[in-house]
């Protein structure tokens, strides 16, 4: 560019100036530098594993009727069903002269249909029954004999177990229902039980009975 003598020399410094800047707005602009920096991940909500999805492995133990002792492994699937395997029973107690124990074993499936508390449940499992009694016998006296009693029973129920973090608690009811029921005796032939032991024996195990968990409580991870 060729400036005239009679300007000055700050005039035409700002004619080049206005030049260049507007020949640099027309010119393409050069693409920028990819960063290269690690993405961080968003924080995680540390109890969200135990509300969504995944397989979970837990451990309830429980207080209730008929069998006041219960403990129960599962396995907690999307906080929508819950499998379980558990081990209840009665210890040893004396009822109207009668030593009577009771355990069972049973599979267990819950379904929450709302995906809160809620639950829907079914067990399926076989009870055993045992009883110890002394009898007597005319002038010949007393004698001991035992009787026992095998259950197989579905147990339909409703209830609640409520989860906080990994922890659960809960309750429920429902009715157990004998499908099939055997009985031996170790009693002389002739000889009939304690009117006590055969009525329990006839209600635990060939009667529909309620059954109530009081208390259900433990972890879920």
């Amino acid at each position: 560019m060729k400036c005239n003598p009679l300007l000055g020399a700050a005039a035409c410094g700002f004619v080049s100036l206005a030049s260049a800047t507007a020949f640099a707005q027309t010119s393409p602009t050069a693409p920028s530098a990819t960063s290269t920096e690690p993405s961080v991940p968003a924080p995680r909500d540390s109890d969200a594993s135990h509300r969504d999805g995944g397989v979970h492995v837990g451990l309830l133990g429980g207080v209730g009727f008929p069998r006041p002792l219960a403990i129960e492994g599962l396995l907690e699937f999307d906080r929508l069903v819950v499998l379980g395997a558990e081990y209840s029973a009665l210890p040893t107690t004396t009822f109207s002269g009668v030593q009577t124990s009771l355990w069972a074993l049973a599979a267990d499936g819950r379904v929450f249909p709302f995906r809160n508390g809620f639950f829907i449940g079914l067990r399926a499992g076989k009870q055993h029954l045992s009883e110890t009694a002394s009898v007597t016998v005319g002038s010949a006296g007393s004698v001991s004999g035992s009787n026992t009693a095998d259950t197989t029973f579905l147990n339909p129920r409703l209830g609640f177990l409520w989860s906080w973090h990994a922890l659960r608690i809960g309750v429920d009811a429902g009715v157990q229902i004998p499908i099939l029921s055997t009985s031996s005796s170790s009693l002389p032939a002739g000889v009939s039980p304690p009117s006590g032991a055969a009525a329990l024996s006839r209600t635990l195990g060939q009667e529909a009975i309620p059954t109530i968990d009081l208390l259900r409580f433990g972890v879920v991870m």
